[in-house]
């Protein structure tokens, strides 16, 4: 099984064109490198949330409503938060979660169907931080990551792994032919999806994305 994640390279000419809409993102802290996991841990915690959103499927029978739960990663100080975009597709009503257990409404701003999306929220509560970005074109196979997320719910579940492959556009997920992936052996379940990897100085590397199995790829939600 390869779990994979977008590339912060592909979610960055995203942010770029959408610079036009939002601003730029601007006045992002730089974090110091760390030296254990648990440093990178407690710095980046505060720029992870949880999306918990809330649809409906129309049918013959009626209207039923469902719930979705993932992850995402505040990205400006003005409360942009990018996560993936079929975590939120469709939703009548999405609410961010934050590490002191805080709920903030948010809305679709920007988004590419087949990969991200950027949510923004009502208001930025106080004590979150914004995540710096790293360059993904310099990260390598065996480089050390981690991702922070909610898989099955849990909030602010860590996971660490390496940098397994990296994936050339147009190969691993021929759905989406844009974005370049990389594999990694952290572990991603339901719940990760839109959730950060980050590299050892706390810096996003890529979006999580997919989890591809021997019986054929399949979304993570």
């Amino acid at each position: 099984m390869a779990d994979t994640c977008w590339t912060n390279q592909r979610f960055a000419r995203l942010a770029l064109a959408l610079t036009f809409l939002a601003g730029p993102l601007i006045g992002v802290p730089e974090f110091a490198a760390a030296q254990t996991v648990r440093d990178v841990f407690q710095k980046v915690a505060p720029s992870v949330v949880v999306i918990r959103a809330k649809g409906r499927d129309v049918t013959s029978g009626g209207q039923t409503r469902f719930s979705e739960t993932g992850s995402g990663v505040l990205v400006s100080q003005d409360g942009q938060v990018m996560t993936a975009a079929h975590v939120v597709h469709a939703m009548d009503e999405i609410k961010v979660e934050f590490l002191r257990g805080e709920t903030v409404p948010a809305r679709v701003v920007s988004s590419e169907p087949a990969a991200d999306l950027l949510l923004q929220l009502e208001r930025v509560p106080s004590g979150s931080k914004v995540a710096p970005m790293a360059d993904s074109s310099t990260v390598q196979v065996g480089d050390d990551v981690i991702i922070v997320g909610a898989p099955y719910g849990l909030s602010h579940s860590l996971s660490v792994g390496h940098i397994s492959a990296r994936w050339p556009p147009n190969t691993v997920y021929r759905s989406m032919p844009l974005a370049e992936f990389f594999q990694t052996d952290a572990v991603i379940n339901t719940g990760n999806s839109g959730g950060p990897m980050f590299n050892m100085k706390g810096e996003v590397i890529g979006i999580v994305s997919h989890n591809i199995s021997k019986s054929g790829g399949r979304r993570i939600s």
